[in-house]
């Protein structure tokens, strides 16, 4: 479902990315760990082209979404059909993003009647079902203020969900909420793995990535260092910077 080969980022000389190389298969959920400034987000970003690599390729669902060499296009693709690729990918954010003058039941119709012009009536009904499926139908007539933020963050999932995407990227969804708050979104996450959602989520849970990931992926200065089945990385990491990492976060 995703591939990345030797792929590279650089903002002027700061190298964010380094020789990534990564495949994500169907219906597998990937966590993503590691220290802050470690290019986990820039990663994630690079996968649905809000940024652009310097080198290498990505592969979306079979399809070559970018290759570039020295910062240069390769692909030349057209805004449509980069637009086409990048819609079989939902994003849920670490800030929620919702349209604070919508309704939440608007916040999550608007994509798909604008983007992928489907009826009005039937982008509702579907929306409706997301709302059920995220614990949110009560809510669907109250505005984003009035809610918590774990309620805003499953809203902004269903709003990821009403897009119907093939393979769904979290970029730490809890990091901006209070603790008490962060199971509700957690449990969501869970219910759409044990579904065959495809999943990469970047997080400082561990005791989610313990439970949920069939991977996980340490990175640190822009470079995949070890990854592993979740009991080998957090049970036996076998490299140095692993341990390091592990042993002042559990």
């Amino acid at each position: 479902m995703i591939k990345m080969e030797n792929v590279n980022k650089s903002f002027g000389k700061l190298e964010v990315l380094k020789n990534i190389n990564l495949e994500v298969k169907q219906g597998e959920v990937v966590c993503i760990i590691g220290p802050s400034g470690s290019g986990k987000s820039t990663l994630l970003r690079s996968l649905n082209h809000l940024e652009r690599i310097t080198d290498g390729r990505v592969y979306i669902d079979g399809e070559l979404l970018d290759e570039r060499k020295n910062d240069k296009d390769i692909t030349n693709l057209s805004p449509e059909s980069i637009s086409k690729i990048c819609s079989e990918l939902g994003m849920v954010f670490q800030r929620f993003n919702l349209f604070s003058n919508k309704t939440v039941l608007e916040n999550v119709t608007l994509a798909p009647i604008i983007v992928k012009k489907v009826h009005k009536t039937e982008s509702t009904e579907y929306a409706l079902e997301l709302l059920e499926k995220v614990g949110l139908s009560d809510k669907k007539d109250e505005y984003p203020s009035n809610l918590s933020g774990g309620q805003q963050q499953r809203v902004a999932i269903a709003r990821a969900l009403a897009m119907k995407p093939k393979i769904m990227l979290f970029d730490e969804p809890t990091s901006a909420l209070d603790p008490e708050l962060v199971s509700e979104v957690l449990d969501v996450m869970k219910e759409l793995a044990k579904e065959g959602m495809t999943m990469i989520v970047v997080t400082h849970e561990m005791g989610f990535a313990k439970e949920v990931a069939n991977r996980i992926i340490f990175m640190d200065k822009g470079e995949i260092i070890e990854e592993g089945k979740p009991e080998s990385i957090f049970n036996n990491p076998k490299e140095v910077r692993t341990k390091a990492f592990l042993s002042k976060i559990l």
